[in-house]
């Protein structure tokens, strides 16, 4: 994460769980948001590290996406695995009700439940399944607030284990940006988690439709963040 993504996401956790504040505060607080949009972008592509901490050369995550569009007419995504250093386009190759499921060509699955990540498959030491129906209202309705989710991971015996979470939303200010050829719209909201000694953050860019058109969400202890972005709904 850059400095001012990691600041701007403190800043803004500070504020959404403050018993009460100020006009100053409310003020430092959408300021601090618009740098994390700003962040979230400069994600895409990610910037990644070497071994030992150097910059890597990223791949075109723009030109990934034309080409993807190009070749493919139904829904895409673009994701970026941080920890990993990868960049790859996903088509949608299941859809029921709020839940898509996206896959690579190589058959490796990310599945969203109204953008939400709610698993993954393939990638390994993937997040098995996900309880996030009441967090996620809150950030496509881009309203502030708190609820419970639970992530579920298999151990090393591959016995399903839960992580339950208390999670707080905070919303902020509203970004605009290109990508792709196309100005994507949105109001950035952060989300910071807490269960069994895991602290997680995840921040998205939500429409005013409620979609979330880009986000960096937290998938597992190995697996670290990902950045997704929209390329065709």
């Amino acid at each position: 994460m850059s400095p001012v993504l990691r600041r701007a996401v403190a800043g803004l956790l500070v504020a959404a769980l403050a018993a009460c504040g100020s006009d100053q505060s409310e003020k430092e607080g959408t300021e601090l948001a618009a740098e994390t949009a700003k962040g979230i972008v400069g994600l895409l592509p990610i910037p990644f590290l070497k071994k030992g901490g150097a910059p890597a050369a990223a791949p075109n995550a723009e030109a990934m996406a034309l080409s993807a569009m190009e070749t493919n007419r139904g829904p895409l995504i673009l994701a970026s695995f941080e920890a990993q250093g990868i960049t790859t386009v996903l088509g949608m190759i299941g859809e029921n009700g709020a839940m898509r499921t996206y896959a690579t060509p190589s058959s490796q699955a990310m599945i969203l439940r109204g953008g939400i990540l709610a698993g993954t498959r393939g990638f390994g030491h993937d997040m098995i399944s996900a309880d996030v129906a009441a967090v996620g209202a809150l950030i496509r309705g881009r309203t502030t607030g708190g609820a419970a989710k639970v992530l579920r991971f298999l151990d090393g015996l591959g016995l399903e284990r839960p992580l339950p979470l208390t999670c707080a939303v905070r919303t902020g200010a509203e970004s605009t940006y290109p990508f792709a050829g196309q100005s994507w719209t949105g109001t950035q909201v952060i989300e910071h988690c807490e269960g069994s000694g895991a602290v997680i953050d995840n921040s998205y860019i939500v429409g005013a439709d409620g979609a979330i058109i880009a986000s960096r969400q937290w998938i597992s202890p190995q697996l670290g963040y990902v950045t997704i972005q929209t390329i065709r709904g």
